[in-house]
């Protein structure tokens, strides 16, 4: 057989078998897709069009201005926009949806609300048709569609407790699919539930109670007054602990020992061998409040030592970088001012919302506790820009009510995210939090610490004590 002849792109120079007819010329396959792809305004309609031809004046257009067919429409709606095959994105997205839960007013009405958050999302269809098309969603949504799932959380709690299925309960939520829960506190009570099921009956009721009556309790109580979710950092270290206590009560079901015959030398030996004692010790102090256990004797752990600090003459250094260097992501660099200058923990300082900025044509105001901080010119600056900035997250339409939103529907981005940046920049977040608090309790009454810096009355009476400042100045400054 004889060879096919290559031939040059005109728009490339690449040598190539198969050319198109586009552009006044002959182009390669590549930059045919490369068209496709990329999609942008006409200069003479306006449309979003594929703009591969030329006008008799040789200017770039559209098809249609040019004066021929529209060989790159959308056979069902005309679009030239996320181009698939014969079809756009969002056409193969409507289908992927009927397939999935139904046509208009055949699908449940909650799943009809699913179709309108998804259809109207900001980025590419594709990208959504890919994420439909994952086992765990089709499975779980084609359930809800015909009726062998329920459409509410209990269908979910049936899928692996792991980051995707969390994602697809997010996002479910956002879409008013479902009902508003704290996620992470449900998925920590659903591990409890699966680990409790790896143990004997006796030692899987303790565990349930341990967790109802002792942890379970602390977290509400910690979340209460913001009325929000844990935080990552704490969902994690919650399920450690319980993954310990409950190494430590599959130890005792090995032995055939109930907690009543817990003695000290068997406490003492087990924890003598393990690297995480305090949940173990958590657990049997609270086994033996509850009259589970005898009365067993844990260890007293030693104060902790003094936060490590640094110098002034550091600390604006650090400041200094976070504010000229515009090779930093914006979040990183504003959530690190947060708390360079205005002694912010991490985990608050990514979980502000919107409404608690109040920027003006004059200023930028921050809500961090009761009064607002006016902020500087150059961080007002940064404030605003974070503001008018494009949304981040993933399939979701519409405003978010965090200022550093994350990726994950209805949640912001994370402090351990911000804290590995600022870690690759050289910028120790505790540690400049703890030297900005020393400063600000240096020269400024702690009751203003406690009310401008958010943090509480004890912590800015201990605060006090170190910088000698006295409550009875504070209303003297507010005035």
């Amino acid at each position: 057989m004889t060879a096919t002849p290559l031939r040059t792109c005109d728009r490339c120079g690449r040598s190539a078998v198969g050319l198109y007819s586009l552009l006044g010329g002959q182009i390669c396959n590549v930059c045919y897709s490369a068209l496709r792809r990329n999609p942008a305004e006409c200069p003479l309609c306006g449309n979003i069009r594929v703009l591969a031809f030329l006008t008799d004046a040789g200017m770039v257009t559209c098809a249609t201005c040019a004066g021929h067919p529209p060989r790159f429409a959308c056979r069902t709606c005309g679009s030239e926009e996320f181009l698939t095959g014969t079809h756009c994105g969002r056409c193969r997205l409507q289908t992927r949806l009927d397939e999935l839960i139904g046509a208009d007013g055949v699908a449940p009405v909650e799943l009809a609300r699913l179709r309108a958050h998804l259809a109207n999302a900001p980025m590419d269809p594709h990208s959504i048709v890919r994420w439909l098309r994952r086992p765990h969603v089709t499975e779980t949504l084609r359930g809800m569609a015909t009726g062998v799932l329920p459409v509410d959380h209990s269908a979910l709690d049936l899928l692996p407790q792991r980051p995707a299925t969390r994602y697809f309960r997010r996002l479910l939520i956002a879409a008013n699919v479902l009902p508003e829960i704290h996620v992470l506190q449900h998925e920590l009570t659903l591990y409890v539930a699966a680990l409790a099921a790896t143990l004997d009956p006796t030692s899987a009721n303790k565990l349930r109670r341990f967790y109802r009556w002792d942890i379970l309790p602390k977290l509400r109580r910690r979340y209460r007054d913001h009325g929000r979710d844990l935080s990552a950092e704490s969902f994690i270290g919650r399920r450690g602990h319980i993954a310990a206590v409950v190494r430590f009560l599959a130890w005792m079901d090995a032995k055939e020992l109930l907690l009543d015959d817990l003695d000290q030398r068997l406490l003492d030996r087990y924890i003598a061998r393990i690297k995480t004692r305090e949940p173990v010790e958590h657990f049997v102090r609270w086994a033996s409040r509850s009259r589970l256990a005898g009365n067993l004797a844990t260890n007293v752990h030693p104060p902790r030592t003094p936060m490590q600090t640094m110098t002034e003459e550091e600390l604006w250094r650090a400041t200094d970088r976070l504010l000229d260097d515009d090779d930093v992501e914006l979040e990183v660099r504003i959530a690190g001012l947060f708390v360079l200058l205005y002694a912010q923990i991490l985990g608050r300082a990514v979980s502000l919302t919107r409404d608690q900025i109040d920027a003006t044509a004059e200023r930028v105001t921050v809500r961090f506790g009761v009064t607002p901080v006016v902020l500087d010119d150059a961080v007002g600056a940064l404030v605003r820009q974070q503001l008018a900035a494009p949304p981040r997250r993933g399939y979701a339409a519409g405003g978010s009510d965090w200022l550093f939103e994350g990726l994950s529907p209805g949640t912001h981005m994370t402090a351990a995210y911000i804290r590995l940046r600022l870690g690759e920049l050289g910028i120790r977040p505790r540690v400049s939090r703890e030297t900005r608090m020393n400063l600000l309790a240096m020269r400024m009454p702690a009751a203003v610490v406690a009310d401008v810096v958010g943090v509480r009355t004890l912590t800015a009476d201990r605060r006090k004590g170190k910088a000698g400042g006295v409550w009875s100045n504070y209303p003297s400054l507010r005035e």
